[in-house]
């Protein structure tokens, strides 16, 4: 089930939530169509950054590039803390078409409710689809690293860097980033001179 229980009776709600009562539905941000045929995905951890997601933050699986599942990453709501995440199959119908099927690769993404942004995770296994299969995640992870400059003596310098690309750029000697002489003026009125 979905509980991880062999032969448990435990199932997801409409908003993902085993043993839910689908009262924790919102407006998802990964859309997709149930289908018959299924996998799970269970993950121990989920990181942004190595911060671990709010509550209020969705997973989402993809085939193909297609949203086959999604869900709220609220820890509390969910077994022991480990939430999981159902990757919709291609089942015939027309619905499911280029869901996954035998062996497809699953991606998935983070949505940061906080930041309204998507994010590339990626898992520490990669398990191959297969329908029914209960797969088993330690660690999904999106690492964010924004190019910019990281000296704060730069003119240029940018707080929200996390990786330094090469183009800070610095005051000439004499002058600060406005170009305001900070050195005294000589006699002929040559900043520093």
């Amino acid at each position: 089930d979905c509980a991880g229980v062999c032969g448990g009776s435990a199932v997801e709600d409409d908003c993902g939530v085993c043993n839910g009562d689908n009262s924790s539905c919102g407006d998802s941000p990964f859309i997709f169509n149930q289908s018959s045929q299924q996998a799970f995905y269970f993950v121990e951890n989920v990181t942004i950054d190595g911060n671990v997601v709010d509550a209020d933050d969705w997973v989402g699986a993809f085939c193909n590039d297609i949203c086959v599942g999604g869900r709220q990453w609220d820890t509390s709501q969910c077994g022991n803390g480990v939430c999981e995440v159902v990757a919709m199959g291609d089942d015939g119908n027309d619905y499911s078409s280029g869901y996954c099927t035998e062996g497809d690769t699953v991606t998935f993404k983070i949505y940061d409710t906080s930041e309204d942004e998507y994010y590339n995770a990626i898992p520490s296994e990669d398990t191959p689809w297969s329908s029914n299969d209960y797969n088993f995640i330690d660690n999904l992870s999106a690492d964010i690293s924004l190019s910019g400059c990281t000296d704060m003596d730069a003119c240029n310098y940018d707080a929200t860097a996390t990786v330094d690309d090469g183009s800070c750029e610095y005051a000439e000697e004499n002058y600060d980033c406005e170009g305001n002489c900070t050195a005294e003026l000589d006699c002929a009125g040559q900043c520093g001179g």
